[in-house]
């Protein structure tokens, strides 16, 4: 495998952030939490991209967000999973049924070199980690909303200084930090 390219490896994160996958960003979110590696990491990242793959707007299943993490996602995953003989039957399962799909061209890529791992082995883990999986899930999810809320209310507040400077014409730094001695 080419270095960068492994989704559950040390080479997807020694290269450039571009070179990162979608789920590499979203794990790096949470901190003390390693990526899992092998099946269980291969099984995460699928989870993840089901997860942020559903329309929350527009679907059945962001009328039903109270019940989400605890009742619909985890039956959702083993009603798929228990079945499946394969890892493409499985996603085809799992994501027909949250009606999720991959939201862009880095997150297909995933999905499909995901989905070239061992069936067996993914599906086992699926099958009887699923409680600890989802758990993992949803603390990145969770660490994700954080930093993405964080990243909005420091833009926000330097759209403000931005303003302000302009108007005193000032630099954003001057105006941010104006009651402060520097």
């Amino acid at each position: 495998m080419e270095r960068g390219l492994s989704p559950w490896g040390a080479d997807a994160k020694a290269g450039a952030d571009d070179e990162q996958t979608p789920t590499d960003r979203w794990l790096e979110a949470v901190e003390g939490m390693p990526p899992l590696e092998g099946p269980a990491g291969t099984a995460e990242r699928l989870l993840l991209l089901l997860h942020y793959g559903i329309d929350w707007k527009n679907s059945w299943v962001g009328e039903r967000r109270s019940t989400y993490w605890d009742k619909l996602l985890p039956d959702r995953v083993l009603l798929a999973a228990i079945p499946s003989g394969s890892l493409r039957r499985f996603w085809r399962e799992v994501t027909q049924a949250l009606e999720s799909r991959p939201r862009n061209a880095a997150e297909r890529a995933e999905v499909e070199q995901l989905l070239r791992a061992d069936d067996e082995a993914v599906l086992e883990v699926l099958r009887w980690e699923a409680e600890a999986l989802l758990l993992r899930t949803r603390l990145t999810a969770d660490a994700v909303r954080f930093r993405r809320q964080a990243a909005s209310a420091a833009d926000d507040h330097l759209g403000a200084a931005d303003l302000e400077a302009k108007d005193l014409g000032t630099s954003p730094f001057e105006a941010t930090h104006k009651d402060s001695a520097i």
